[in-house]
């Protein structure tokens, strides 16, 4: 490789139409080696259109990180939160929300009643601290949403809310929004879709996005003067220079175009280093991982979602487990576990924001739910899909300065359905905007929902739904 040639264009202030390198030199120097991996589908759409975008300004750093825990195939939510009327009293029978006759016993946890029984809020303690709990607030938004078997389309949840948060301001300082778990996703963009999303099936992922500039920041090929001067250079190429250099290749033009749009801020956060949880000791103890753990182990690339929405790396994080579909004959053991493993992860994520010392916004969805056999037994078993389901919302902050005034949005009927009226009972755009509200409320931006959320919400509903406050 020719390091010569790319280091004297760097050192003399050379102007950029006399960089003359061949794609095979720039990827040997670790430019565009990034660029060499797009061809794998979805590659490219990762980074796309990161320059079509306004630069993160303070105040998106400022903004609560929001991260999406998606329960792909209907979770039966309602057989761990205590579900309430219209009236907020409890209902009469739970018989087939799998917690049996009323009366059973009960625990607080972020605020909300849970079912003493259920394994969700079991799996949440296991894992954070009483400490970290009591500084957050939990919300369930009652919805009717289609099933898994015979659903409709309309109803489907349109729970993605991941391009009205990057219009609200949530931009990341080196990446956009970051996805585990896709093959199992039920969730579609609601409002305006994203600019992009990488779906990170390992961490060699996130770290092949980064790997123009974590090659330029870890390997010592190039100084630091290099490095900047290199950074503003590919920064500052237009369209007809890069058709130029890649004439040939358009995955490769675009992934130059997107690869130094944000490298100085990469170079800055360390690159590769930078976003690694697997390197943090926190996040090692949290999630049970080591600096040799493999990239492609489940806990560490759920960890490095979280660790880099919390450090504002990313625009957000999104979490989709699959197999809550968890309805059939015989226990309810295997849901039970399946429960317990959902509150195994919301718990590492309060608790990993807790001792970052940062805030969390998080948005626990599922399509659909299930109904037990009708019994008074609380460990009857999941019989069938149910359109009744639940939708929480829970935000987090260190010092304690979230309160709600109230814990449920929407309500269920005494035949233990829900009821499809309210605002958010059977319009899933309307749940979105329910859930928008509060995340705006809590980042002081409501001034922006109309705008955000056109056509759903008004004033006096936003009023109803809005549950999260800053105290």
């Amino acid at each position: 490789m020719k390091n010569d040639k790319l280091k004297k264009v760097l050192d003399e202030k050379t102007d950029i139409s006399s960089l003359k390198l061949s794609r095979r030199e720039l990827l040997e120097t670790g430019v565009l080696s990034f660029a060499a991996r797009v061809a794998v589908p979805g590659a490219v759409t990762s980074i796309l259109s990161m320059t079509s975008r306004a630069q993160a300004d303070e105040a998106a750093v400022q903004m609560m990180p929001f991260v999406t825990l998606s329960l792909s195939g209907g979770a039966a939510l309602h057989g761990n939160f205590v579900v309430r009327d219209k009236g907020g009293s409890l209902l009469s029978s739970y018989s087939k929300l799998g917690l049996g006759k009323a009366g059973f016993a009960t625990e607080k946890v972020m605020g909300a009643d849970f079912a003493s029984t259920s394994q969700l809020h079991k799996g949440i303690k296991s894992v954070a601290s009483a400490a970290t709990l009591g500084k957050a607030r939990l919300v369930a938004l009652c919805t009717d949403t289609a099933n898994d078997t015979a659903g409709q389309a309309a109803l489907r949840p349109f729970y993605d809310l991941s391009g009205p948060l990057e219009r609200a301001g949530l931009i990341g300082k080196v990446l956009p929004g970051v996805h585990q778990g896709s093959t199992a996703e039920n969730l579609r963009p609601v409002f305006t879709s994203p600019n992009s999303m990488l779906e990170l099936a390992s961490l060699d992922n996130m770290f092949g996005a980064l790997n123009y500039s974590s090659t330029l920041a870890d390997n010592g090929l190039l100084n630091a003067a290099q490095k900047r001067t290199l950074s503003s250079f590919i920064g500052k190429m237009t369209q007809s220079q890069i058709a130029r250099l890649n004439s040939k290749d358009d995955g490769l033009k675009l992934a130059l175009q997107e690869a130094g749009i944000k490298s100085a801020d990469i170079i800055k956060a360390g690159g590769a280093s930078g976003v690694d949880p697997r390197k943090d000791a926190i996040v090692q103890k949290v999630y049970g991982i080591a600096t040799g753990t493999a990239a492609n182990n489940a806990n560490a690339v759920t960890a490095g979602v979280v660790y880099n929405a919390l450090n504002g790396n990313i625009a957000h994080g999104r979490i989709t487990l699959g197999g809550y579909d968890y309805h059939s004959p015989g226990v309810r053991t295997a849901a039970d576990k399946k429960d317990f493993d959902a509150g195994v992860q919301i718990g590492r994520m309060l608790e990993l924001a807790n001792q970052m010392q940062k805030p969390l916004f998080l948005m626990v969805t599922t399509d659909g739910a299930c109904v037990s056999e009708t019994s008074d037994s609380p460990t009857s078993i999941w019989s069938s899909d149910y359109t009744s389901s639940l939708q929480f919302i829970i935000a987090f902050d260190p010092k304690g300065k979230v309160t709600s005034s109230g814990t449920q949005v929407g309500h269920y009927l005494p035949d233990q359905s829900v009821d499809n009226t309210t605002l958010v009972g059977s319009r899933p755009d309307y749940v979105a905007a329910a859930i928008l509200a509060n995340y705006l409320n809590l980042n002081y931006k409501m001034g922006m929902f109309k705008q955000l959320a056109p056509a759903t919400l008004q004033a006096d509903d936003v009023e109803q739904v809005v549950k999260l406050h800053v105290a």
